[in-house]
């Protein structure tokens, strides 16, 4: 659809593995009721929980619980002082697929999912918009003169803390791609050195639309190294199950993007040539499993997206380069001096490449990649 300048135009996101995009809010095991028989998480709303145990008598009880250190099963608690699952209608939000969780004694707590204000399930537009900001930063790379830009960036200063690393030169990098509108500042004439100038703005993503809560499951952290080993670790986030869908508007401002060259078309390009990349500079590199899902997009684009999904999938560095032999020991450099203890120092001799983890998780006894998505633009 087209209003004058603007072109609105319809697209849909099909998750083909658990996608997480969180809320920030983490629930240890006394906010939480699992009841592993059922395989269901139930999530309380705390309100309505107090007042529930205030009408039972059941306050003063409730309150030694959570200060007792040795008690953590809050099903257990309820289940003690009679309260059954016929009763949880009165005080839970909703329920969910436990997942992998029923099978895991170490379960400390869940990372929630983002929630609208009425506290229901959906993508922001702003995490699809950054996805897409990803792979046309390195298509325009691609398109690119930006030697200086590798050059500062294979000299980054050693001495310099991790939380500096390469400081300089990210934000340079983020100017040049970025700012090419040309808009100048009256008073001098001098182009505005700032996001006014960003090409991005040519583009608005809506929010999608109130997500079902019978597509969310628990999916836990399962860390792959290139010769195939998994590494089950106790973290479980409340995610997207594979299959759901999500609608979305992509607002395109045309004189805007004009100016820079940015279609449908290209940005469709940009998701194609950078999935390819991230397959050809990283996730050949794992062994794949039997058991690893088939999530070979059918319709659309591949993308990845939200949290958990690892290093690759949301930074431009290997397409920077533009040559793997090139920026693996970049990028295992940084690494290590981001996280020292992760044996990174060990990516390009013997694990060949970096990171040398692959972030992947399991639903139905399948593994998937996490947060691998399709597209599908009109």
């Amino acid at each position: 659809m087209r209003c004058g300048h603007l072109a609105t135009i319809n697209i849909k996101l099909r998750a083909l593995a658990p996608v997480f995009i969180g809320s920030g809010e983490r629930l240890k095991k006394k906010e939480y009721i699992l009841d592993k028989q059922k395989g269901l998480i139930y999530f309380p709303d705390f309100p309505r929980m107090v007042s529930f145990l205030k009408q039972h008598s059941l306050l003063d009880a409730y309150e030694n619980f959570l200060v007792n250190p040795n008690r953590g099963d809050f099903r257990a608690f309820l289940e003690e002082n009679s309260v059954r699952a016929g009763d949880y209608t009165n005080f839970v939000n909703y329920s969910i697929d436990a997942g992998e969780a029923v099978r895991d004694v170490n379960f400390p707590e869940v990372l929630t999912f983002i929630k609208d204000p009425r506290g229901l399930p959906y993508i922001p537009g702003s995490s699809l918009k950054g996805a897409l900001r990803t792979a046309v930063a390195a298509d325009f790379l691609r398109k690119g003169d930006w030697e200086r830009l590798r050059t500062g960036v294979e000299r980054a200063d050693d001495s310099k803390t991790p939380r500096w690393y390469m400081d300089r030169e990210t934000k340079d990098l983020e100017k040049r791609v970025f700012y090419r509108l040309g808009i100048t500042n009256p008073k001098d004439g001098k182009e505005i050195n700032s996001a006014v100038n960003d090409m991005m703005q040519g583009i608005r993503i809506s929010d999608s639309a109130p997500i079902g809560f019978d597509c969310l499951t628990l999916a836990g952290k399962y860390d792959r190294k290139p010769d195939g080993s998994v590494n089950p670790l106790p973290i479980f986030r409340e995610c997207l199950v594979p299959g759901t869908e999500a609608c979305f508007t992509i607002t395109l401002d045309k004189p805007v993007l004009d100016k820079v060259g940015l279609t449908i078309a290209r940005i469709e390009e940009a998701l194609n040539r950078f999935a390819d990349d991230h397959y050809a500079n990283y996730e050949q590199h794992f062994k794949e499993l039997p058991s690893d899902a088939d999530t070979a997009a059918k319709q659309g684009v591949d993308i990845i997206l939200g949290g958990g999904s690892g290093y690759p999938s949301k930074t431009i560095l290997y397409n920077l380069f533009g040559n793997r032999d090139r920026a693996l020991p970049v990028v295992a450099k940084l690494m290590h001096r981001q996280f020292s203890s992760h044996s990174h120092g060990r990516d390009v001799t013997h694990y060949g490449v970096s990171p040398h983890i692959l972030k992947t998780t399991l639903y139905k006894g399948a593994y998937y990649q996490m947060g691998r998505c399709e597209l599908i633009f009109g």
